[in-house]
């Protein structure tokens, strides 16, 4: 009984920080409507109307949290292991461009769609894996700052993948500039909606379990068990006999290509083409998912379909009332700072350390 309880008691802190900073974060909205005289109440009806208001948006807002429960898994996969990947948007994009490319290449025009579409997934997931293999390479060959090293390949994954987009792989008839698309994914690639006309694929499946195949990867497998051994501390893990360098490889292939399968269900479920430049901030965005839920995997599908809504329910904002759509900008800017704080309201500021052989008397 008491091993079946441990789960739900890793859960119970994580799901109250995600729970109390969504409280403060529309606190902190809620005041800014009252201070411009607009009202919180019709700001909530109208973020509601928009992301759970009918099935079709609810169904966009399922569609908008597939990436983003990927891209957090991404970050919460490397995490563990004490890697952290900041370059999530990069491998998506690199990812979204591999899974495009086998969509489309003559190569594979002609197979069967049992077979087209999970080499898609393949692809995204090879070309985020490939994406983030530098850089964890630079880290234990050279001991560079993985952080500054990711942020930077993003950047010039989004250079390459515009030169890709729109140079080498432009679709027949459309010109350079924004919106421009790859060749479109043969038919047998595109990935069939779950629901009719809707964008929900076998994705969002696919990255909920993906979720318990990390908790219990970490939980129950050797290697998993060692990859978070790294996490606790490397010293520790290398005074254990560990190969602290291969695991590190490890936990960042196997990032990058979680985040790699984000692209492909953007690529092939909702675009069916690779496109430039991508408007959604997918890898930074599942950050802020993942820390939003402690870093938890099961956590994940929780906090990704919490900003998917957000962002489906901003454009409900502009549709359903006159208050602009970016005041869910606002919440996500709150939800930032309430995450980064060490510690909330209510759970006890943390002490600072007095320094040893220091009277009472002389604080």
């Amino acid at each position: 009984m008491s091993a079946r309880r441990v789960p739900l008691a890793r859960l119970a802190r994580p799901a109250a920080r995600f729970a109390l900073a969504v409280a403060l974060a529309c606190l902190v909205g809620a005041g800014l409507l009252l201070a411009t005289g607009q009202s919180p109440a019709q700001a909530a009806v109208g973020i509601f109307q928009g992301a759970f208001g009918s099935s079709i948006t609810t169904l966009a807002s399922l569609a908008l949290s597939t990436p983003l429960i990927l891209s957090a898994l991404s970050f919460i996969f490397a995490f563990r292991a004490g890697v952290f990947n900041a370059g999530g948007q990069g491998q998506f994009e690199m990812g979204a461009f591999a899974a495009a490319w086998v969509g489309f290449a003559s190569p594979f025009a002609h197979l069967s769609p049992w077979i087209h579409v999970p080499l898609v997934v393949l692809g995204g997931a090879v070309g985020g894996a490939l994406w983030a293999l530098p850089p964890i390479l630079w880290k234990v060959a050279a001991g560079m700052n993985e952080i500054l090293t990711t942020l930077m390949m993003s950047y010039v994954a989004s250079l390459l993948n515009q030169y890709l987009v729109e140079d080498v792989y432009r679709a027949t008839g459309v010109q350079p500039g924004a919106n421009t698309q790859t060749f479109p994914l043969a038919a047998g690639a595109r990935f069939p909606p779950l629901f009719p006309q809707s964008q929900v694929t076998f994705m969002l499946p696919l990255a909920i379990a993906a979720a318990v195949f990390i908790a219990w990867f970490y939980a129950r497998t050797v290697t998993g068990y060692e990859l978070g051994m790294v996490g606790t501390g490397r010293e520790v893990a290398e005074g254990a006999g560990l190969n602290v360098r291969r695991l590190m490889v490890v936990a960042m292939l196997g990032s990058g290509a979680l985040a790699g399968m984000a692209g492909a269900a953007v690529t092939g479920g909702v675009f069916f083409a690779d496109i430039t430049p991508f408007s959604s901030n997918v890898g930074f965005n599942g950050i802020l998912a993942a820390l939003l839920a402690g870093n938890v995997p099961l956590l994940a599908p929780v906090t990704g379909l919490f900003f998917g809504a957000l962002q489906n329910g901003g454009l409900g904002l502009q549709i359903f009332t006159p208050i602009s759509r970016y005041i869910a900008d606002v919440l996500t800017a709150g939800l930032v700072m309430f995450v980064s704080a060490r510690s909330l309201p209510g759970e006890g500021w943390r002490r600072r350390p007095r320094l040893p052989g220091r009277s009472r008397s002389h604080a």
